[in-house]
């Protein structure tokens, strides 16, 4: 930890099968550099309550990003906030910065918004009567839950952060229909209204990503126009901070974070 006063706390939003205790490394690192963060598990991930890869509605999930902020916001008081979403997760920060104004008028302004390999779309392009097709299925089927099985080796070209994931008894690939299918229509809603978004926002990215829609995170970055900073890094799979560029990741986001400050 810093010795110095902290410049500001990142919150993370963690993806698909992740949990609060895969970001230790980033947390350390963004210490070093006066910046605090603070995790948590969404519903049915890590130690969190609720069955894997299910949520009682992707408004709730909202509601609970909601309720951290202001928790956060008692414990550091006056230090401006990030929210950091990585995968999935920068699905549903990407979705409370468009409406938070509406549904969180109770915590401080974002100071900014960091979307790593944002899962807005899949890596399959899925035209707007299959994503409205989708998006029905999921309400007529809610309850029914089906295994990704992803194999890490997609996520990450690090050998050792593989076989942490493979022993990783916290880590899952369960998904149920409902959440698919909301991620899918939210992420397009998201891109769609992207030019609502004006706080500064980073969108980073692998090149080597098979997990997302690359373009769509292009798009969405073309939308919010001059406040967004986009990142390529170039032998980068999807789980950007456990992969081998993942020092250049960390680094492009501090530096990042550094102009965020300078705003503040």
């Amino acid at each position: 930890m810093s010795k110095l006063a902290p410049r500001g706390v990142i919150l993370v939003v963690h993806g698909l099968g992740d949990h609060l205790g895969r970001f230790e490394h980033l947390a350390r690192t963004v210490n070093e550099a006066g910046w605090s963060l603070f995790a948590f598990d969404l519903p049915g991930h890590g130690d969190s309550p609720g069955k894997p890869g299910t949520i009682q509605s992707f408004d709730s999930v909202l509601e609970d990003i909601c309720e951290v902020r202001r928790t956060v916001a008692e414990y550091c008081p006056g230090l401006p906030q990030v929210l950091l979403g990585h995968s999935m997760g920068g699905n549903f920060a990407a979705n409370y910065a468009l409406r938070m104004l509406t549904i969180d008028t109770d915590s401080p302004p974002l100071a900014g918004l960091a979307l790593c390999a944002p899962m807005l779309m899949p890596p399959q392009l899925m035209p707007r009567p299959i994503i409205f097709a989708a998006w029905l299925t999921g309400r007529l089927f809610p309850w029914f839950r089906f295994d990704r099985k992803v194999d890490p080796d997609l996520l990450t070209q690090d050998a050792d952060e593989a076989d942490q994931i493979r022993r990783d008894p916290k880590t899952h690939g369960k998904i149920s229909m409902y959440l698919a299918t909301q991620l899918v229509s939210q992420g397009r809603w998201a891109i769609d209204h992207a030019r609502d978004i004006r706080i500064p926002t980073l969108v980073m990215y692998g090149k080597e990503d098979s997990m997302i829609d690359r373009d769509a995170c292009d798009h969405l970055a073309i939308r919010i126009g001059k406040p967004a900073t986009m990142i390529r890094l170039p032998h980068t799979r999807h789980a950007i901070f456990h992969d081998v560029e993942r020092d250049t990741a960390i680094e492009e986001l501090t530096r990042w974070l550094d102009s965020v400050s300078a705003k503040n």
